[in-house]
């Protein structure tokens, strides 16, 4: 689509033992009774969207800061995903730099709700784009069942965030299959990782672009033959969905750009440069 562009925003890294990303990245065997963890680096980023008819769109709004709105990041995530990143990477201060502030935002498109993708979204009340967030109704609905139960019921290490959840002036828009949400641009709904993760296609001037999200985070995920992640909602959905993501690369002819795949991300380039 003509005048259809997209910046890949990275705002720091990840680092985590390399099994949560990949399950059994590095088996014990009979001649190797012993295997050593160690923390590896994952980036992550979300999408900036130049839409020659809606303007700006973000596809996932990153983290948020720790503690800078009174809720400090748990003891679990602290310890097993450390975050480098610098005040100035988030979303709120990362596109004001590139010349985009936030009231320039049309719109935004959850790929879920775990934090390292949706917690950016605490910026954003009393925006235009918080009238205008869509995101998969089954994870919304997972991530709420995750985080609003009773404390004593609730599990504090999931990824899904209740102060990202119940973050207020905020209007959802659920999305219940594929669709073409604007001209040019696909989300496709994927479960496995979560109850429904969702993936975009941007159909751009230079040719077509998938992003699956945490639905198949890195090449080694998804393959031939597909390997899962550790965090995980449904094994046998996760398979299928990667079958699927590989019919739509094949139909659109589309280029993958992974979410958290370090290789990967040192061969694309970065905002303040847009594909188009």
């Amino acid at each position: 689509m003509k005048g259809l562009e997209f910046a890949i925003v990275r705002y720091g890294s990840i680092w985590n033992d390399p099994a949560w990303n990949l399950a059994v990245p590095n088996p014990a065997s009979a001649s190797r009774t012993k295997v050593e963890s160690t923390l590896a680096e994952y980036p992550a980023s979300f999408i900036l969207i130049k839409h020659p008819q809606i303007g700006y769109i973000l596809y996932d709004v990153g983290d948020y800061p720790s503690g800078e709105d009174g809720v400090p990041r748990s003891t679990f995530w602290k310890e097993y995903f450390p975050v480098q990143m610098v005040r100035e990477d988030y979303v709120d201060q990362a596109l004001p730099r590139n010349g985009v502030p936030l009231s320039d935002i049309a719109c935004i498109i959850l790929s879920h709700m775990h934090y390292d993708h949706a917690g950016g979204i605490k910026f954003f009340p009393g925006t235009r784009a918080a009238e205008n967030v869509y995101v998969p109704k089954a994870d919304f609905e997972a991530a709420c069942l995750a985080t609003l139960a009773e404390d004593g019921e609730r599990d504090t290490d999931s990824p899904y965030w209740r102060s990202v959840v119940t973050t207020k002036g905020i209007t959802y828009r659920f999305l219940e299959q594929d669709v073409e949400l604007f001209p040019g641009v696909h989300v496709f709904l994927l479960a496995g990782h979560t109850p429904a993760v969702g993936a975009l296609l941007l159909e751009c001037e230079s040719g077509n672009y998938l992003f699956p999200n945490d639905a198949c985070s890195s090449r080694q995920n998804y393959g031939p033959p597909a390997k899962p992640t550790a965090i995980m909602h449904d094994s046998l959905a996760y398979q299928k969905s990667a079958a699927k993501l590989r019919q739509i690369e094949q139909q659109y002819h589309a280029r993958l750009i992974f979410s958290h795949d370090l290789d990967e991300d040192r061969s694309y380039q970065h905002l303040p440069v847009f594909y188009r």
